[in-house]
């Protein structure tokens, strides 16, 4: 598979680009682009019509460490990573300065820059790490997830805590630390205090963790509940 090189020279709002074949020589033209949606969106455009281009191709990019100023365009190409052959790093700044004073350059542009990163590349692999996928997006996403389920169970438990107010109030001694299981599956059957005080106390005693004797007690005090809801909906 054909290797490129796209070194990117990232500067406060703006970024110079150049695409290096293995022998150096640019095979894409130096451009710059603005650090802006649109900016990055031609960028995405170009590295597509190149890939379409050369189809047999892998595109290597890379971006220094600049203070933080590398960080959009470092993540907008993890992200055209799901959809173009494309890996990228994050350079050592330190090295690529070493590796230009080595090749003898002197005057230091934009362009140049762009181009050293892109040499430092080929000339050093060993030193280049490429992010083939940001490794924390998957642990994001479930731990997001996470929280929102925890976020919805609280929800749930408060307003089933308000609605046993109202439905079956005498069970709420039960859930001073938390709902037990028991009393959610009573709930699925006897919504109530009125559905529990006609329930017959076998079945109610079939319910895990419930005895026959806290049967005997749950439907005794449904049937003194002062519970005000006593519907179907409820």
């Amino acid at each position: 598979m054909q290797q490129y090189y796209l070194g990117i020279d990232v500067s406060k709002g703006y970024a110079d680009f150049v695409i290096l074949d293995k022998k150096k020589q640019p095979v894409e033209k130096n451009f710059q682009l603005d650090d802006t949606f649109d900016g990055h969106s031609h960028l995405y455009e170009r590295i597509c019509k190149f890939s379409n281009e050369h189809p047999e191709s892998i595109i290597n990019a890379s971006v220094e460490s600049t203070g933080g100023y590398e960080n959009n365009w470092f993540n907008s190409l993890i992200k055209f990573q799901g959809s173009l052959n494309l890996r990228t790093a994050r350079l050592n700044p330190l090295g690529v300065s070493a590796n230009s004073k080595a090749d003898l350059k002197r005057n230091i542009t934009d362009k140049i820059s762009a181009q050293n990163v892109a040499e430092y590349m080929i000339a050093h692999p060993e030193k280049v790490s490429y992010q083939e996928k940001d490794p924390s997006t998957g642990f994001r996403k479930q731990w997001g997830f996470i929280q929102m389920l925890t976020k919805q169970k609280t929800q749930l438990l408060n307003q089933l805590e308000s609605l046993l107010y109202n439905a079956n109030p005498d069970l709420s001694t039960y859930c001073k630390d938390g709902v037990p299981e028991w009393v959610l599956k009573l709930l699925v059957l006897y919504p109530t205090a009125y559905k529990l005080s006609k329930a017959k106390l076998s079945s109610v005693a079939k319910i895990p963790y419930i005895t026959f004797k806290r049967a005997q007690e749950l439907v005794a005090h449904a049937k003194k509940s002062i519970a005000s809801a006593t519907d179907k909906i409820t």
